[in-house]
């Protein structure tokens, strides 16, 4: 827990600190302001509510010009800090502090071209004048601003306190947003030797208050907005590294302190808010779910009705970490998004690199790629935008799976069901299954590592497909009948096999739409393009007049608006169908999929969906309407997964379909493990045939867009294409399934919801 101490309605101003907090009504999303505590443990600090501390750092300034015989502007600055402290009350002690004074210093430059003179004199009042020849800029004639050191100390006398002001308030908070260390104000952001080790990684910002560790990469960043817009410069490196768990910098008001929840000490900071205890005038860190599911909490003195999220509008809110002043940031080293995403990318292979590498002459260059359009002038066009991108992405993809080669893993032997051997292991790194997208169905290679050769007396390697992820653990099906070295369970190497199958296809796809002029009516060929195109309907459409037309077997009724969906659909070439969660949007789909296939000469219907999970929940619904469906599954996936409509998959019908000599060859193949060459063929014809006999005695077929590239539906044209949750999928995968001769488009899907997943972040 964090509990932080605050007078409800006093105003501070802490101006070394950068904080300039006014707390009015904590039910209005005031944020209290920290103030000082005595940390107890790591998630308890003081809530004593007799601890107040207060500062108010006014300035006054007057500016006078005066010349000197050289010529050039002089400027006279009288600054006159008024302190008051307000009483501390700690159990043990109490002290009073009640100061005031004014430091009164006069230094007079002269630039005489043969001789300069500075002279400094310091007297009652302690006011500063500074005057300069040759210009105002002094440090004109400093290059080394860490030469430049004034300091000024408050006095032990106790005078009578100033009056507050609050007129100089803005004043103060100016002339005061550097750092608490002077020194430090003007170090050179670029000399990153000389910034401190807590200075923001990307910008230098080195505020105590502005700034906050990661504490998985051990990375400091400022509460900055990225350029651009967007986020924070610690909100961006928590989502690219997939960190959580933020630390606090000790000379912050509220100190080293690791933010994490009172109540089950969770440390992510994208779950973790604050909620008021009016009692005891303190805020109380919570995570969403303990104030939503733990029902104790309730009985705390705690108003959870208004907890809100430390992170707001892609930052911390500023009580917590500072957004640096305009003058810090003035200061601060310039960086574009796209040096940033570089920076990301380099850390992952070279965690401590700084700034100064992105210059190094081995660093790779930024190609200049043609950003996405609204509109393109032909399918060449089009392909020339998108064909490179899809490069990158590829290229990207690559690289963080390979890049999972671990070495040194334990491995777990055991029999599945089926009496195939399973290995089941953990890459031992938190980026592992999920920073990699490693998904069921992924091909990955195991050896023997040094020392388990030894102990096993040869070398031995095997392949197999991931059958499931649970709990960061993989559990690996292992390829036929290969003898595993299942004594053996330690001192292991993993490396994953990349396929480029998806990205192969989005390319022909392109490609295809490109050249083919057959690939997609010439009404979806402008459409996609983005030209101007007049609105066309299918003069032949079948619609339903009535409710009880709209009715089909196995589905609940339709509403009113899900009818008038499948009505204007069924008449229009291409249609977009948009709705929210719970609108019922898959019920709908499977509705006007069975009044597709209902059409005239308009032969099978394909349904796709950029997701397995996906394609399996509408196959469900479209299977329970009568229709004949067949759902065709990557090769991959055949070997591995478990789903609700493996009886509908092509795998699992062909040895059914295909007839006894086709069935015998497969015993045959499972006891031996391999067929001869002659049984081979026959097997594979025999196979190739059966499977295409079930998709054209098929109404629908249903697949991923990836999957519609499938060899298996090679010489098959769709004139009708449903695509679900459209708005997961990527242009250059959803033209997949659209360019196998597509007359009728449909995509349904809520682009409010999730879009689709970009791993490359260039």
């Amino acid at each position: 827990m964090q509990g932080i101490q605050t007078p409800i309605v006093q105003r501070h101003s802490h101006n070394h600190n950068n904080i300039n907090v006014n707390v009015n009504d904590v039910n209005n999303a005031q944020i209290p302001p920290p103030s000082l505590v005595a940390e107890v443990d790591n998630r308890h600090l003081d809530l004593n509510p007799d601890h107040q501390y207060q500062y108010q750092y006014d300035y006054t300034q007057s500016h006078s010009h005066n010349h000197n015989p050289y010529g050039g502007a002089g400027v006279g600055v009288p600054i006159t800090p008024n302190h008051k402290f307000s009483t501390l009350n700690v159990p043990s002690f109490q002290r009073n502090h009640s100061q005031g004074h004014t430091n009164n210093m006069n230094m007079n430059m002269n630039m005489d071209p043969s001789n300069m003179n500075i002279t400094m004199g310091m007297g009652t009042g302690m006011g500063m004048g500074i005057n300069m020849g040759m210009g105002m800029n002094l440090r004109r004639y400093n290059h080394n601003h860490n030469n430049i050191d004034v300091d000024d100390d408050d006095d032990d006398d106790d005078d009578e306190s100033n009056e507050d002001d609050d007129s100089n308030d803005s004043n103060s908070d100016d002339e005061s947003q550097l750092s608490d260390d002077d020194s430090n104000a003007f170090i050179d952001p670029y000399d990153e030797e000389m910034l401190p080790s807590y200075a923001c990684r990307y910008c230098g910002v080195h505020d105590p208050a502005s700034v906050a560790k990661c504490v998985e990469t051990k990375k400091w960043f400022c509460n900055a907005p990225c350029a651009g817009g967007g986020g924070s410069h610690l909100v961006n490196h928590l989502v690219r590294s997939r960190s959580h768990r933020v630390q606090l910098h000790p000379e912050s008001p509220l100190g080293d302190t690791v933010l994490e929840c009172y109540n089950c000490g969770s440390k992510n900071a994208f779950v973790l808010g604050f909620v008021p205890a009016t009692a005891n005038s303190v805020v109380v860190l919570l995570c969403r779910v303990c104030v939503e599911t733990v029902p104790a909490l309730k009985d705390m003195d705690w108003e959870l009705g208004q907890w809100h999220p430390l992170v707001q509008d892609r930052k911390f809110l500023p009580w917590l970490v500072t957004v640096p002043s305009d003058k810090l940031l003035l200061r601060a080293r310039d960086l574009t998004q796209a040096q940033i995403n570089k920076l990301e990318e380099l850390w992952k292979s070279e965690p401590h690199a700084c700034f100064a590498d992105l210059d190094r002459p081995d660093m790779p260059e930024d190609e200049e790629l043609a950003p996405a359009l609204l509109h393109y002038e032909d399918g060449y066009h089009y392909q020339n935008v998108l064909a490179p991108l899809v490069k990158m992405e590829a290229d990207y993809d690559r690289q963080m799976k390979e890049s999972l080669s671990a070495e040194s893993i334990s491995v777990r032997w055991e029999k599945s069901l089926a009496g195939k051997n399973v290995a089941t292991f953990s890459f031992g790194s938190r980026y592992s299954a999920d920073q990699s997208k490693i998904m069921v169905g992924d091909e990955l290679r195991i050896k023997l590592g040094d020392g388990a050769q030894f102990y096993h007396g040869s070398e031995w390697e095997g392949t197999g497909y991931v059958k499931d992820i649970v709990d960061g653990e993989v559990e690996m099906e292992m390829k036929g009948g290969t003898d595993v070295p299942d004594k053996i369970t330690d001192d292991f190497l993993v490396q994953y096999i990349w396929k480029s199958t998806s990205f192969d296809r989005m390319q022909n796809a392109l490609k295809t739409f490109a050249i083919d002029d057959t690939s997609v009516t010439g009404f979806i060929y402008h459409s996609l393009l983005g030209h101007p195109v007049e609105e066309q309907r299918i003069a032949t459409a079948r619609v339903p007049a009535t409710e009880q037309e709209f009715a089909v077997p196995g589905l609940p009724p339709l509403n009113e608006s899900q009818m008038e969906a499948v009505a204007a659909v069924l008449q229009t070439p291409m249609s977009l169908i948009q709705g929210p969660p719970g609108t019922g949007k898959t019920v709908t789909s499977a509705t006007l999929v069975y009044h597709m296939t209902k059409q005239s000469n308009m032969g099978q219907v394909l349904v796709t969906a950029p997701s397995n999970v996906a394609v399996d929940q509408l196959t469900e619904k479209i299977a329970a309407t009568g229709l004949r469906v067949v759902r065709l599954a990557s090769k991959t996936r055949e070997n591995a997964a478990v789903s609700s409509v493996d009886h509908l998959c092509l795998h699992i019908m062909t040895p059914l379909a295909a007839g006894d000599e086709f069935q015998k060859l497969q015993r045959l193949k499972d006891e031996i493990g391999e067929l001869t060459d002659r049984d081979q063929k026959k097997y594979k014809a025999l196979q190739i045939r059966t499977e295409r006999e079930i998709l054209q005695a098929a109404d629908v077929i249903c697949c991923t867009c990836s999957g519609a590239g499938d060899p298996r539906l090679k010489n098959f044209r769709f004139r009708q294409v449903l695509i679900d949750e459209a708005t997961q999928a990527v242009e250059a995968e959803a033209l997949i399934p659209l360019t196998l001769g597509a007359k009728q488009a449909v995509l349904v899907g809520d682009h409010c919801q999730l879009g689709p997943v970009v791993m490359c972040k260039a």
